[in-house]
């Protein structure tokens, strides 16, 4: 009998997709970046599509005519926006049959403490870069569907 030992990558075994406290951070990061500029707020459209491109480590390289994400991200993103909204961390409002979001006092003090953890700086610089490059003016003109 042979044993053979394969040596694979963590990745293999650690997902950032399946990683709940990760996504969770990852919006909030999105969220604060994509309105600390001129934006109060982010539309769900956009916050999904950011999202997307952080979770599944995708850079941005331009807009896609039609988008399908990889992953049941709908049901993951709706369940940590009701969470993150239960616990006042964000807050949820409408502009006539869109959804938007922006963080409230409590989410932006969570944000301040997240950005003293080293383990998230890189995840971090990603969602800043992301949020500069991917503006609400570009991202409504880019007719992106999900």
């Amino acid at each position: 009998m042979r044993i053979f030992i394969e040596k694979k990558s963590y990745r293999s075994f650690v997902s950032s997709r399946s990683l709940g406290s990760f996504q969770v951070a990852v919006l909030l990061f999105i969220i604060h970046h994509s309105t600390s500029g001129r934006a109060n707020y982010i539309y769900l459209n956009k916050l999904h599509f950011l999202f997307d491109l952080v979770i599944c480590e995708e850079e941005f390289s331009g807009f896609p005519k039609f988008t399908i994400p990889p992953w049941n991200i709908d049901k993951d993103l709706k369940n940590k926006i009701i969470v993150l909204v239960k616990n006042e961390l964000i807050e949820q409002t409408y502009d006539g049959n869109k959804v938007r979001f922006a963080l409230t006092e409590k989410g932006n003090e969570n944000v301040l403490l997240m950005n003293e953890i080293r383990e998230l700086s890189i995840i971090n610089e990603k969602i800043i870069n992301l949020s500069k490059s991917v503006t609400t003016t570009i991202f409504d003109k880019s007719k992106v569907i999900f």
